[in-house]
């Protein structure tokens, strides 16, 4: 079953890249072009994993070809052009000055991380403070910086000018240095993610660029868990591989289908926390951090597709994935047609649609994700309302 996955991704790659004008960034390209690739990772490295289930194959044939039949479908439809195109520049200060106010949390975070730190090792110090432990501080993921940090990245790199270049590289240095503070490799994935999607839409680069560029992020991820284990990087490239890129799917398998105690519990948990936070219902939200496993590897990461098939097994696999592909196609359209706005969200979206082979991170994360898509979309909101222009009118009759 393994190799029927990779020639029905290989047919659906090259699919893909054909129909989205060889964008790598397509949904359709995405999806099918990473589980290849993790199959025949599974294949190749020496990772020592329990065979991959037939259950498990067919859930993940479905799931891929649901994504990228649906993404090639909306975007094989003709959208009218995009109103919100042009970016309000009084926003993009306020979100400037927000990004610098919220850096010095960073740098005290940092501080007294290391101070409190007992492991011995600054690099896990950080780490074991960013995920709440052993610091003795607040945890850095739940503030409004987070939101921030990325959404005047993205704003400054999108309207990016050589004669304003600090714009742009005051919230990549505070973003960048954000993830070397949480020694976070999904942060540094989505610097990439976020930089190569809007730089491809803009046309700045191609995709030799991106490929090119995977290499130095490799050897950055590898060596961000040298530095957290202070171990040999032939050890730590062969365990990574297998805790984060194999070790989901086998992880998978220990599933059972249809196994949620509530109806949709880890599909619509956000629907439960509002309902539980408003005095509504009593049955309290899942838990974010998934239970953790011992075998057949420690972990508690079982692809995208664990809400969906945990809640409504096969069928929830087909259907939800149809409806993503659906947007993600649809939002990848709209980008690739030129709008400002959708190239952002897309941009947001690809680091979604990129570590679906590790987890599901728009369901579990759905107010992040809804926060970051309404402070992009205010700046063109008040730009195509001409809302500051008002104001001012408003502003000069009251004088009179």
């Amino acid at each position: 079953m393994v190799y029927v996955i990779i020639v029905v991704c290989l047919f659906f790659v090259f699919g893909g890249l054909y129909c989205s004008k060889n964008n790598p960034f397509a949904p359709s390209v995405i999806t099918p072009m990473l589980w290849m690739c993790c199959m025949l990772l599974y294949l190749t490295v020496d990772h020592r994993l329990p065979t991959l289930s037939t259950a498990f194959c067919v859930t993940l044939l479905c799931w891929i070809a649901s994504i990228t039949i649906s993404s090639l479908l909306t975007q094989s439809v003709t959208y009218k052009q995009d109103q919100y195109n042009d970016v309000g520049f009084f926003v993009r200060n306020v979100y400037l000055v927000l990004a610098i106010i919220a850096f010095p949390s960073l740098i005290r975070f940092a501080q007294i991380a290391i101070v409190n730190g007992s492991s011995g090792n600054w690099a896990l110090d950080l780490r074991l403070a960013a995920l709440g432990r052993g610091s003795g501080f607040e945890e850095p993921y739940g503030g409004w910086q987070i939101v921030i940090w990325p959404v005047s990245y993205m704003l400054e790199l999108l309207c990016f000018k050589k004669k304003t270049w600090w714009r742009f590289a005051i919230p990549l240095t505070i973003y960048f240095l954000f993830g070397v503070v949480t020694m976070s490799k999904m942060v540094f994935l989505s610097i990439f993610l976020y930089t190569g999607s809007i730089l491809f839409f803009k046309k700045v680069i191609r995709l030799k660029h991106f490929v090119m560029a995977m290499v130095p992020l490799a050897i950055l991820f590898i060596s961000l868990q040298m530095v957290r284990h202070s171990s040999q990087f032939s050890a730590v490239s062969s365990d990574f591989i297998r805790t984060y890129i194999l070790g989901n799917m086998s992880a998978f398998d220990t599933l059972r289908p249809c196994s949620a105690e509530h109806f949709g519990e880890n599909t619509f948990r956000l629907f439960y926390a509002v309902l539980y936070k408003l005095g509504l219902s009593s049955t309290e939200p899942v838990d974010v951090i998934l239970p953790w496993i011992e075998k057949p590897l420690v972990t508690n990461t079982y692809t995208g597709m664990y809400p969906f098939y945990v809640d409504f097994g096969v069928a929830g696999v087909i259907i939800f994935a149809i409806i993503l592909g659906g947007i993600y196609g649809w939002t990848f359209k709209k980008a690739q047609c030129g709008s400002n706005f959708n190239i952002l969200v897309y941009a947001v979206f690809s680091q979604i649609v990129f570590t679906q082979y590790v987890a599901d991170m728009l369901f579990s994360n759905t107010a992040i994700y809804v926060k970051m898509i309404l402070l992009l979309l205010i700046p063109f909101y008040v730009t195509k309302n001409n809302l500051l222009v008002c104001k001012e009118k408003v502003v000069s009759i009251i004088k009179l």
